[in-house]
């Protein structure tokens, strides 16, 4: 695989200076029997399908300058970041009018609900119902109930859609055992918190970066153009940081290389057109792989090591494998890629969301908050 992700990398080295075993907590014999049929609740995503993008930070080179170097450098990224943050929301809003957040919370859980069965088998944890829960509005997590988060960002490039389920279950009587021996006592991370914890990591099929043709430049500067328009469609004003931005994304635009944040233009029309098929497509597989692994992973028992090799668990028919991590503070968790996967992709350092997704957010926290006050 060939896919690289610089957010799980980074989770990565983070967790490695405070946490001596890997992420993944695997149930033991004694507690799957003790689990059995069990609630599996979807805390809902509210942030819908958010695209990534690298914003510019040059704050530390500006500051061995003084106050005035570090203001000239946030202003410098301020104008920078503009362009391609307006892109990334815009893409964002497209994507959202063909798959809207609760689409996305309503086929995960319908996904989970067809791994109930009528005649479980004993001694095996199930899916004896499915719920949904809004974080936002019941921030305490469920006891004896397995939760379900999940996060879905596009690339920089757009290329590659990548979604991430986090699995947890906590119960007071089902307490968390540590599996791992210590010279000394456990660190206080291996005495508290969930019972069973994974992840599983899915990336879609990656659509290939279109070649740089002068009918492809002429539509890369109309699309420069067209993000530099105000609302009244007018175009920045000479001398405005505006002006300067535009300036900027145009001297790009008609160079003789595709940034990840120009191929992004291009690439994202792929994701909506049809009404969005090849996205639905990419989720609905995303959705019935967790549903399916969820159970196979709480019933499974091998305890993950900090040193190991990578397994592969299963090709699909076309070519998709499903492998377990076997080595590094992710041990134990899956990642399921595509075959024929031929360049790097990346997933930048910060990300926006649709406007409709983020005024949602806001209704949600303020019906919360009232919702307090009026006790």
């Amino acid at each position: 695989m060939r896919i690289f992700v610089a957010a799980l990398a980074a989770l990565s080295l983070a967790a490695c200076a405070t946490t001596p075993v890997p992420n993944a907590r695997p149930l033991n014999e004694g507690q799957i029997a003790a689990i059995g049929p069990t609630t599996f609740t979807v805390v809902e995503d509210n942030n819908g399908i958010a695209k990534t993008w690298f914003a510019q930070d040059s704050s530390a080179a500006g500051a061995q300058f003084g106050l005035i170097g570090a203001l000239v450098s946030a202003t410098m990224d301020a104008i920078i970041n503009s362009f391609p943050a307006r892109r990334a929301t815009k893409t964002a809003n497209e994507i959202a009018e063909v798959m809207p957040v609760d689409s996305l919370n309503a086929s995960l859980a319908d996904h989970l609900r067809r791994q109930i069965d009528p005649t479980p088998p004993a001694n095996a944890v199930v899916v004896s119902d499915v719920t949904t829960v809004q974080r936002l509005e019941v921030p305490t997590p469920a006891n004896d109930a397995v939760e379900v988060t999940s996060a879905y960002t596009l690339s920089e490039d757009a290329s590659t859609l990548q979604i991430v389920f986090t699995l947890t279950y906590a119960n007071t009587e089902v307490p968390y055992v540590t599996p791992y021996s210590f010279e000394k006592s456990p660190p206080a991370s291996e005495l508290t918190g969930p019972t069973y914890r994974n992840t599983f990591t899915y990336f879609s099929r990656q659509l290939p970066v279109p070649e740089l043709t002068p009918e492809l430049r002429e539509r890369l500067i109309a699309s420069v153009q067209e993000n530099s328009r105000d609302e009244n469609g007018a175009l920045p004003v000479e001398g405005t940081d505006a002006y300067k931005a535009m300036t900027k994304e145009m001297e790009q635009a008609t160079d003789d290389n595709l940034t990840k944040g120009e191929i992004s233009i291009f690439l994202a029309r792929e994701w909506i057109k049809d009404n969005g098929a090849l996205l639905r497509a990419e989720v609905d597989n995303a959705h019935r792989l967790l549903a399916r692994y969820a159970l196979i992973d709480m019933n499974r028992t091998a305890v993950p090591s900090l040193e190991g090799q990578d397994e592969l668990v299963e090709t699909l028919p076309d070519g998709r494998t499903v492998r377990r991590v076997g080595a590094g503070v992710q041990a134990g968790s899956y990642i399921s890629s595509p075959a024929g996967v031929t360049s790097f992709t990346t997933f930048g350092n910060t990300m926006s969301i649709a406007k409709v997704h983020s005024e949602r957010i806001e209704q949600i926290r303020a019906a919360a908050r009232a919702a307090v006050r009026a006790r």
